[in-house]
């Protein structure tokens, strides 16, 4: 899966971005950082666990976690981002 929603600061390690509620189809706004920092979150977005697994060639292979603020439902999912 390919994330292209994404804003991020190399510099930084934050991303901000979007998912789809697996289980209620909610649009959830989230923001995480990969090296583990501190994030200030813009509006409604959801504070997101982001963990580097891997990297595949010119891209970073991330494993994110985040609960839906409608249904509640912790989604994890993996995703791939441009280094």
């Amino acid at each position: 899966m390919f994330i292209d929603t994404f804003e991020r600061d190399p510099d930084e390690g934050e991303i901000h971005a979007y998912h789809t509620c697996f289980a209620c189809g909610h649009v959830i706004p989230f923001a995480g950082h990969m090296f583990g920092g501190i994030v200030l979150s813009h509006g409604n977005e959801v504070d997101a666990t982001i963990t580097v697994t891997g990297a595949k060639g010119p891209y970073i292979e991330m494993s994110i976690q985040l609960q839906c603020p409608r249904c509640h439902a912790v989604n994890s999912f993996t995703a791939l981002h441009h280094r």
